[in-house]
Formats: C-alpha cells, structure tokens, sequence
C-alpha cells in the first residue's frame, strides 16, 4: 500500500470513529407523566411519559415497565416507539397491563435507539411504584397532553411507517466513510497485485522450474 492510500484509510477511519462518536451524543429528560408515578391503575389503562430529547441523529424511544430488575412482559400493552428527526423535540410513550392478576412495576425504562450511526442502545430509567388492578373502575380522562397525544396517533393512520419514515437514509455519513476506507484498501490491494506482475523479469511466469 502507498503511503497516500495509507494516509487516506487513516483520515478515514478517523473521521468515521469521530462522527459516530459526535451523533452518538443523546440527551433525554422526562417533563411529564400521567398518571402519578405511585398510582393505582385499572386494567388497559395507560401510564404516560413525555419527554424532551436532544440528538443530532434521528432516534427512536420505546418504553418498558420493570420489576425488581426484570422487565415485566406477561400481558403488556406499549406504544410504538417514538420516531424523533435529527435536532430531537418531544416524545410521548405509553404502557399499560391487563392480566388476570395485579401487576406492579419499580421502574420504568425508556430505550433509545439511533439509526443514522448504529450506535448501541442507551437507556433512561426511573423509579415508579405503580400497579394495574384486575377491576375496571369507571374510565378516568388523560391529562390535557396526553389526551393530544392519542388523538394526534389515531390521525397518522398507519404509525408503524409513519416511525419508520422518519429516520431518513439507511446509511449515516459514518457508515459511507467506512465504505469507503474499504474500497480504498481493495483498490491498493489490487494496485500492489499489478505492480509485482509488471515488475518481473521477462520470461518469469511466477512458478518453479
């Protein structure tokens, strides 16, 4: 290899590591649940979280409901996982049980999860002590957000593509810079094949005699 193709592979490799590294940076706070976090629920009645997240890659943020450590996943009802442009803004998620015996939970985790970079998953946790109840008590209204959320849901339509169309190309610029030290180090690979075959003596095939 060249000391030019090597200098590029180099400045490549770099760039990549350093962009994933910059749109890898997630910021996430929650400014809202309903209800109170140590409510008592009844059976198919949602637990709301909103909150604000700041990233300079297109995110997705789903939510789950834990207990002593253990995601509870019997008899679970969530939300699609928000879809957030790159820049961020605000989000709503949702869970909710419906068993047949009470359900508790300790923690609530939202999960992030960024297309444009691959980045592995990050987590935001907090603590809650909630518990859906087996009855169905007369039906109870969402706060004022939360009520928007749901009517702004049903407007989609079809919110499975309406979160997968919002996280834009498949391939972030860290992935193309990776493609490309690639094909660099191909090319040099084939340039050093070349040259050793030009540079033998008339007559010389490459095998024994």
């Amino acid at each position: 290899m060249s000391a030019v193709l090597r200098f590029l592979v180099c400045i490549l490799l770099w760039f990549a590591a350093t962009l994933a590294q910059a749109q890898s940076a997630i910021e996430l706070k929650v400014t809202a649940v309903d209800p109170a976090p140590d409510a008592l629920l009844a059976r198919q009645q949602p637990f709301f979280v909103r909150f604000e997240m700041k990233s300079s890659a297109p995110a997705a943020v789903s939510v789950r409901g834990f207990f002593k450590g253990a995601a509870v996943l019997d008899n679970v009802g969530m939300s699609v996982p928000a879809a957030l442009p790159a820049g961020g803004g605000i989000g709503v998620v949702s869970l909710f049980y419906w068993g047949e015996q009470p359900t508790r939970i300790d923690e609530v985790r939202l999960k992030i999860r960024s297309s444009a970079t691959g980045a592995p998953d990050k987590e935001y946790a907090f603590p809650v002590t909630l518990t859906w109840l087996t009855d169905e008590p007369p039906p109870r209204e969402p706060a004022a957000w939360a009520k928007e959320w749901q009517q702004a849901q049903k407007a989609q339509g079809n919110r499975f593509t309406a979160a997968r169309s919002a996280f834009g190309p498949p391939f972030g610029l860290a992935t193309w810079a990776v493609i490309a030290a690639g094909v660099l180090l191909a090319v040099s690979a084939m340039l050093g094949f070349w040259r050793r075959r030009t540079q033998r003596p008339p007559g010389d095939t490459g095998g024994s005699q």
